[in-house]
């Protein structure tokens, strides 16, 4: 009996600590609901936007020529210094023309022994020809005469042939330029032995204008061509913009002046080339640029940034600010990207609100505090320079 006069009493004295506890617990204040998130958001407003194609392309000379001896023979004199300037027709190198010298001396002599031959030949022509009506000398004898001064007159042509090709090849002694051009290092030391057709000498390069290739792929090439091919459209292809290694715009615009008949059935690209004026030499065969071709401008297009499109298994979606500042997860679908920015060609409309910055903050549902967007900073002045 005692004993559980005991367990009651403790009973009732934790049940009256959990009422005092109860009610104290309704005394305090509430704490207070954490305030909306803040992310960074901009309103979707249609611009006209010119949509663009960059592709990586290499500069090359607009001619590029190898000279090579035609002749054989020792070097002799190199008539340059090189990375200068030459003209065409400009010697550049000698070779040793002792050989071609006298091979048109005796091309000479046997060009004049050949001629003397033939004139005694006529001169028996001339002599039998008044005696044959009187039958002085056979028929015979005179034909023999004729065939006789064209068999040397034939004779005298091909030594006349043979002084030409002599003459020509003491002509290939004397390496001229083809072009006019910026010579480069050359390949064979004065004193070395160049063979006829095969030792490279130096080689000249033509570089204003300057030539740039570069492959279309076929998705582009269709969308360029839609509007400015063949003859379904008269209008001409807009000037081609090009990009430096530096990220800055060649200050010359460049014109398509080929493209290649078929696309690469390796790569599925078309192969284009482009022509850029070049006075002051900024540009030199190798660099690695890229090319800039606007091939539209669409009115109206709706563009976000990059960082605003979330990828989910190849689909893409916009976190839309609605009504009361509720965000929604909406999908869309983007087309080209320029610069940082993203075409969008479906799925959002001019007026809509999207997330840009804290993605992360602002899943479906949930209510946001929109900050604007901040404009883009201007420029900042260049510092002056030290003295």
């Amino acid at each position: 009996m005692l004993l559980r006069r005991k367990y009651s009493c403790r009973a009732t004295v934790a049940a009256l600590i959990a009422v005092l506890a109860l009610a104290a617990c309704k005394d305090q204040p509430k704490a207070p609901a954490p305030p909306p998130p803040e992310v960074t958001v901009m309103t979707v407003a249609p611009q006209a936007t010119p949509l663009v194609m960059d592709l990586v392309s290499e500069v090359k000379a607009f001619r590029e020529v190898e000279l090579r001896p035609r002749v054989t023979g020792v070097v002799i004199k190199q008539n340059f210094r090189p990375g200068q300037k030459v003209k065409e027709g400009d010697l550049l190198f000698a070779i040793d023309p002792r050989e071609y010298d006298e091979a048109v001396l005796d091309a000479r002599a046997n060009l004049a022994e050949a001629e003397a031959v033939l004139a005694r030949a006529r001169q028996d022509v001339t002599r039998y020809e008044p005696l044959l009506p009187d039958n002085a000398i056979p028929r015979q004898t005179y034909d023999q005469a004729v065939a006789g001064a064209q068999q040397n007159a034939a004779i005298v042509q091909a030594r006349k042939a043979a002084l030409e090709k002599a003459r020509l090849d003491r002509s290939y002694a004397e390496v001229r330029s083809p072009v006019s051009g910026q010579i480069g290092l050359q390949q064979i030391e004065v004193g070395a032995l160049a063979s006829a057709g095969q030792t490279v000498l130096a080689t000249v390069s033509t570089l204003d204008p300057v030539v740039v290739y570069f492959s279309i792929p076929e998705i582009d090439y269709v969308q360029f061509s839609r509007r400015y091919g063949g003859d379904r459209d008269t209008s001409p292809p807009p000037p081609i913009e090009l990009m430096l290694a530096d990220g800055s715009a060649y200050d010359q615009p460049g014109r398509i002046d080929f493209a290649d008949r078929a696309l690469n059935p390796g790569t599925g690209t078309l192969t284009v080339r482009a022509v850029f004026p070049n006075p002051r030499r900024v540009l030199l065969p190798g660099m690695n640029t890229r090319v800039r071709m606007t091939y539209e401008v669409a009115q109206n297009a709706l563009l976000i940034p990059q960082k605003a499109v979330t990828e989910l298994l190849g689909k893409y979606f916009a976190t839309v600010v609605g009504t009361g500042n509720k965000t929604d997860l909406r999908p869309i679908r983007p087309g080209a990207r320029i610069g940082d920015m993203w075409l969008i060609e479906d799925g959002l409309k001019a007026g809509d609100r999207i997330v840009v910055d804290g993605l992360q903050k602002a899943k479906a549902g949930t209510v946001i505090t929109p900050l604007p967007l901040p404009a883009p900073a201007a420029p900042a002045a260049p510092a002056a320079a030290k003295s």
